[in-house]
């Protein structure tokens, strides 16, 4: 099968970097297309929005007196809502065998690994339904859809209480920081806790999640970890998932990765 045409629309400082990071494992050649965040909002430029056919996704809703507003953050005297932000990662696959001459324009992280570990990996780095270990195979997909189904809404919540306050005109600013504190200590930092527990007794006495080797799991679950320089909590609480994140860290693969987009700082969202 002739190799097929990658483009991988990538975006600072965000989850499409683990795309990178799967594609160098799979030796899979790609195009990397750069977008920058904007440095007051850290939203990505709008003209990523027309890559996707959606361009949009949810970002976060905020809690008020009980009810749930559109997503917003204040700017000086202006209300800005960000409930529909652009979507990253977006990839967008050129494959010889399609029927189609237009491309395939994939977005969500899990469903781009899935798809290119099931049409490129040749089997490698998955566990996939014939696999004769069940258990495996189950564990496997748990995790696959833990990162983003369960793992990333406490955590993107928290990156957003974080800057509402900020952002916060000085005259409401006791207020919405009222809120945000309300929000972050009884809904988000008791789930981040609790995600990143389950992770650290998951990893205790393991050098990956599944079956004894790197998979698609690790992959989607790496971001995650990533995201400990940024959560309500004390990374050292974790020390299971820094060694497992700190192996990542060390393959040819993701610092290859690294070099071609870049490195994530994801404290900028906390700052």
């Amino acid at each position: 099968m002739s190799a097929p045409q990658i483009t991988v629309h990538w975006l600072e400082n965000s989850r499409a970097q683990r795309i990178l990071w799967l594609l160098e494992e799979l030796e899979l050649e790609y195009e990397l297309k750069v977008y920058k965040r904007d440095s007051k909002t850290l939203l990505a430029p709008p003209e990523l929005k027309e890559v996707h056919p959606l361009g949009k996704v949810r970002f976060a809703a905020l809690f008020l007196s009980g009810t749930i507003s559109r997503s917003a953050y204040l700017k000086g005297s202006e209300l800005t809502t960000f409930d529909e932000c652009t979507q990253s990662p977006v990839v967008t696959i050129v494959d010889p065998a399609s029927p189609s001459s237009k491309p395939l324009v994939l977005a969500e992280s899990g469903a781009i690994c899935e798809f290119i570990l099931e049409r490129y990996g040749n089997g490698k780095l998955s566990v996939g339904p014939t696999d004769a270990d069940l258990q495996a195979r189950a564990e496997y997909l748990y995790w696959m859809h833990f990162a983003e189904g369960t793992a990333m809404t406490p955590l993107m919540f928290s990156i957003v209480f974080a800057q509402i306050p900020k952002q916060a005109p000085f005259f409401v600013r006791p207020v919405v920081n009222m809120i945000a504190a309300g929000v972050m200590s009884q809904y988000v930092r008791p789930r981040v806790k609790a995600h990143y527990a389950h992770m650290e007794k998951t990893l205790e006495g393991k050098e990956w999640f599944v079956g004894g080797r790197l998979t698609g799991a690790d992959i989607m679950m790496s971001f995650i970890a990533e995201s400990l320089e940024a959560a309500p909590v004390d990374a050292d609480a974790y020390p299971n998932i820094q060694r497992w994140f700190k192996a990542i860290e060390a393959r040819p693969a993701w610092q290859k990765a690294e070099e071609k987009g870049g490195k994530n700082d994801l404290s900028i969202f906390t700052k």
